[in-house]
């Protein structure tokens, strides 16, 4: 058995990224590649001490590529267990980390030396190991584009009814009113229906992606549905039976997106996918949405512990407690209880009452933030103050109020012995 080749697990379409970054690392390689995960961790557990490692790619079905090599670190049987993963995030690389992986690489943006003689970026013959020659070239402006890129938040809930999508809407077009573009992704793959708060009759097909390869990403501007002035909707699919096959080009999406405007927005779907997954994970605030309804605590529990094994760091989760009456005290029983929310701050959204039900099903979200209330002004102060938190608030009287709000509140809140943040 050769010692230049690399065992590999990845789906087909995905392999021509993972032999990318085996020749990154070892510029004469080659990958053997097993189509089955279980099949995958048998051969490099009998036989992974004859190749130079194992190299996880993407895979559409089945266990998950992170969980597929974290299985093969633990496993053990190889000297080295590569992750190859396009658009991979701070959290996934930490993540990795923490399983013991030893390497994740974006396959985009790195120069492959094809002559036998490997070349550092400055052309000169290179005296490190491949690993650290792939890292230097993944991590080539990777952070000027993270600096750049729009403050992405996600709201998930972990059950159904709490008024994820009205939040998601009404924030919207908030922040458009404040002179940002915004992007709005549904993430209820199957059953979203973000789309009818502003009065369209439907979404953009984000099947129509699959269609055409990971690359049609590129393309997302054209395929955005304009929801509203300043406000650009992307999601769900028409048609429930191809959420699975849009889920992989999630991140890629979300990615796409926060390149486009100023803010992106994530509803997502009672059922905590892959899809959510991977917009949690890059997101720079995870809104955990409740409604102090029965089963309210149980849910918030599930989702702020699997947010943290999902690599989610405890300062970027927040809690939204939703319809709520302003002049109630704040329970802050399950923050000191939770894995996940011990550091999590608290922003209340005020009940809405039918007025806001009204305009929601009218699909008029823009006209009742325009007349105003007071759901729509708590919705405001909560993102004027996520937005300050960022460094991302824009300068405009509107803004500045809102976040004067949330301060004042807060100074009330204080002479009254709370600790709370509206």
């Amino acid at each position: 058995m050769s010692m230049d080749r690399w065992l590999a697990c990845a789906d087909e379409r995905w392999r021509d990224d993972v032999e990318t970054v085996a020749r990154s690392m070892e510029p004469a390689s080659s990958c053997a590649f097993v189509n089955e995960a279980d099949s995958f961790r048998e051969k490099v557990k009998t036989e992974g001490a004859s190749y130079l490692g194992a190299i996880v790619g993407r895979r559409d079905a089945g266990v998950t590529d992170v969980n597929l090599a974290a299985a093969v670190v633990e496993d053990g049987g190889t000297p080295h267990v590569v992750l190859v993963r396009r658009g991979a995030s701070g959290s996934l690389r930490s993540r990795a980390l923490r399983a013991g992986i030893d390497l994740v690489v974006d396959p985009e943006g790195l120069q492959v030396v094809d002559s036998g003689e490997r070349k550092d970026m400055d052309g000169g013959p290179s005296t490190s190991s491949p690993e650290s020659t792939a890292l230097r070239a993944n991590a080539t402006d990777s952070s000027d584009d993270e600096a750049n890129r729009a403050p992405i938040i996600t709201f998930c809930s972990g059950r159904g009814g709490v008024g994820k999508t009205t939040l998601v809407s009404a924030a919207a077009a908030v922040v458009a009113g404040w002179g940002m573009s915004v992007g709005v992704v549904d993430l209820d793959l199957s059953c979203g229906n973000l789309f009818s708060g502003f009065g369209l009759a439907r979404g953009c097909d984000l099947a129509r992606l699959a269609a055409t390869g990971p690359d049609s990403v590129d393309d997302m501007a054209s395929i955005g549905v304009r929801a509203c002035e300043g406000v650009t909707l992307w999601g769900p699919c028409d048609l429930p039976e191809m959420a699975e096959v849009a889920m992989p080009l999630v991140a890629q999406l979300v990615r796409c997106v926060a390149g486009l405007v100023d803010l992106v927005l994530v509803d997502t779907s009672t059922t905590f996918t892959d899809a959510v997954a991977q917009a949690a994970q890059l997101s720079d605030r995870l809104a955990l949405v409740s409604d102090g309804g029965r089963g309210s605590s149980a849910a918030l529990a599930r989702m702020g512990g699997l947010s943290v094994r999902l690599g989610v760091e405890r300062t970027r989760i927040v809690r939204i407690e939703n319809r709520v009456n302003p002049r109630a005290k704040l329970d802050l029983s399950s923050n000191r209880a939770e894995v996940g929310l011990e550091a999590a701050r608290i922003f209340r959204a005020s009940e809405g009452g039918d007025e806001v039900s009204d305009y929601l099903a009218s699909g008029e979200v823009t006209e009742l933030v325009e007349i105003g209330s007071d759901f729509t002004d708590s919705v405001g102060t909560l993102l004027a103050q996520i937005l300050s938190e960022l460094g991302r608030l824009p300068e405009c009287q509107e803004a500045e109020r809102a976040l004067a709000r949330g301060a004042q509140r807060r100074r009330i809140g204080l002479f009254r012995g709370k600790r709370e943040v509206v």
